[in-house]
């Protein structure tokens, strides 16, 4: 057997993602149990239906994976509470927007922990266990961080059970997910925080006018202040993404000025928005060899399937998946 049997699972952290994932693995068939220091989000839990442990320790003794699901802030001490009660072969991940921190943790204090690195793209403005949905991850993206330390077997273990719950593993590497996030999360929600500013700004006529634009590019404004931060604060990539977009805006602003036009900004990015939505995509064939695997998320692709056959080493071992067709 090269992968890992995920029998027992904890998740720590039952906020929106927390609390999907629960909801997702135990409506999978999985032993799955919760553990939360909120009491809030305790009761509900366990008002649903749901076990929950009395402590982080408790919930992660004996289980086979710990999904760490807790903000970034509480990561240093929810690592150190469960040290001493993980099996030498657990394995471990989270789902943290930032990769690269959540690795140097896990390093300190965990260093010889079979960590992968994970992130689903798929929240919502909501917070809360109540807010959870079980089919939240269902086809969603879900960054899974593989670098020169990381256990394959573990690695391939989680993309199998993130296939299961019907969302796409995407193999890359901690910094290079950091410096997409930064574009495609980290900007937008300032993007969205500087749009409701100057929505405000403009006076109460402007806001009784508001419809689909500005309600659309600033509904992200609505997500908690303390998580956006910790979704942008250190993430030196999101200095390089501001500055693109300062660029783009400056630029129309001096068109305007001149007495020209921002047709090219519009056009531009109507041509960006219209080839993202209407690529196409075709399966492929991988080994379950690294680089190969982090070459595909470069090339947009994530894995779709772990095919196990007969074999007792990771060469017995075929992956399928997709990538957009050039």
């Amino acid at each position: 057997m090269v992968l890992d049997s995920f029998d027992r699972i904890a998740v720590l952290g039952l906020g929106l993602i927390g609390g999907s994932i629960v909801q997702a693995l135990a409506r999978g068939g999985y032993r799955v149990t919760g553990y939360d220091p909120n009491p809030v989000e305790v009761a509900a839990a366990r008002g649903t239906g749901y076990t929950v442990a009395g402590s982080a320790a408790g919930a992660v003794t004996g289980a086979d994976l710990v999904v760490l699901a807790m903000p970034l802030p509480q990561l240093d001490g929810a690592l150190a509470s469960i040290a001493g009660a993980l099996g030498p072969r657990t394995v471990i991940t989270d789902v943290g927007t930032l990769k690269a921190p959540v690795l140097r943790a896990v390093r300190t204090r965990l260093p010889r922990a079979r960590f992968v690195g994970g992130h689903p793209l798929a929240g919502t403005e909501q917070s809360g266990f109540l807010a959870g949905d079980p089919m939240l991850f269902r086809d969603a993206p879900w960054a899974l961080v593989l670098e020169p330390d990381t256990d394959l077997p573990a690695w391939l273990s989680l993309a199998v059970l993130l296939c299961d719950l019907g969302a796409k593993p995407v193999p890359t590497t901690a910094a290079e997910q950091d410096a997409a996030i930064a574009r495609v999360i980290g900007l937008p929600h300032m993007l969205a925080e500087a749009l409701a500013l100057a929505g405000l700004h403009g006076g109460e006529l402007g806001l009784s006018l508001a419809a689909g634009s500005y309600t659309a590019g600033s509904r992200v404004a609505r997500t908690r202040p303390e998580l956006v931060t910790t979704w942008c604060d250190g993430n030196p990539a999101l200095i390089d993404a501001l500055d693109d977009a300062i660029g783009l805006l400056a630029a129309s602003r001096d068109a305007l000025a001149a007495g020209g036009s921002v047709r090219e900004l519009a056009e531009a990015g109507h041509r960006a928005r219209m080839e993202w939505e209407n690529r196409e995509f075709g399966p492929v064939d991988l080994a379950a060899d690294p680089q190969a695997l982090l070459q595909h998320g470069r090339d947009g692709g994530w894995i779709t399937a772990v095919i196990e056959k007969d074999g007792p080493d990771l060469a017995s071992l075929r992956l399928l998946g997709m990538r957009p067709v050039r």
